[in-house]
């Protein structure tokens, strides 16, 4: 049998209804992790705890990480990442949900010699009654080292991996709202394998306020960081470095309006 973990990291500001509807997700499908490594970044609500007491009292197998301070996605992913007793991982957020073989697809072809591998995700208004867009991504890892010289090549919360190869390339980093895109260029750098499923298995929560987590200042200044970055360690040439800034510099500082469009057909490009 299939031995595996699921990652999750948890802040106060989340939605005890959404946490239910994705642990409800995990517990649907056709194969089922051994563990739930679920990180507690910071002080949450009582109603996110409520919810917590009562799924490690229905399923025990969840393993509680505590921060005692919020330390952001990337250095709780990394805590959690040390506590997964599988090399296998599957990643999953707080609000999102799935279709009930993703686990089992992703894993089939993780086990055809690939490292990290995701899927397509289907992008959902906040009551996932209205689908706004499917982002897709190539199959094969030589399109997705291509595709990764532009921007993220995989689903970070759709994606399942080798927690050795995570490990090897330095693990989970401190990089704001770039933890994902930061750790894949690094597993690219270490050798790692990258695939796809070419469907959808990720069903994407979104909302205004993450289109506007994904612009402003603070944001466009963490995004060049993450390219100068890039660029340091060889990733990216400097008309690697140059082009990005020059085509998503001027995106993240669109009006909110303005910018939710340009990302929409940005997520439906493949």
């Amino acid at each position: 049998m299939l031995r595996f973990s699921v990652l999750i990291s948890i802040y106060c500001k989340e939605n005890p209804a959404y946490f239910r509807e994705a642990l409800d997700s995990i517990f649907s499908q056709t194969i089922l992790p051994s563990e739930i490594v679920l990180v507690k970044d910071g002080k949450l609500t009582p109603e996110l705890d409520a919810v917590i007491d009562e799924y490690t009292t229905r399923y025990p197998i969840f393993k509680i990480i505590t921060n005692e301070k919020n330390l952001g996605l990337g250095l709780s992913l990394a805590k959690g990442v040390l506590a997964c007793s599988n090399e296998y991982i599957a990643r999953m957020d707080t609000d999102d949900t799935m279709p009930n073989d993703r686990f089992e697809k992703e894993f089939a072809l993780l086990e055809q010699g690939y490292d990290v591998v995701s899927c397509w995700t289907a992008f959902y208004n906040e009551s996932m009654t209205e689908l706004i867009a499917i982002k897709k991504r190539p199959q094969m890892h030589d399109d997705l080292l291509r595709l990764a010289k532009k921007r993220s090549p995989m689903s970070h919360p759709g994606s399942v991996y080798r927690r050795s190869k995570v490990l090897l390339a330095g693990n989970y980093q401190h990089c704001n709202l770039y933890e994902d895109y930061h750790l894949w260029v690094r597993m690219f750098m270490a050798g790692a394998k990258f695939g796809n499923v070419q469907e959808v298995l990720y069903n994407f929560r979104t909302s205004n306020q993450l289109v506007s987590r994904r612009g402003g200042w603070g944001y466009a200044l963490n995004e060049l960081k993450a390219f100068i970055f890039f660029y340091r360690i060889g990733f990216y040439s400097l008309l690697d470095l140059l082009r990005n800034i020059m085509i998503r510099f001027p995106i993240r500082i669109l009006p909110i309006g303005l910018r939710k469009y340009v990302l929409q057909f940005v997520w439906n490009k493949k």
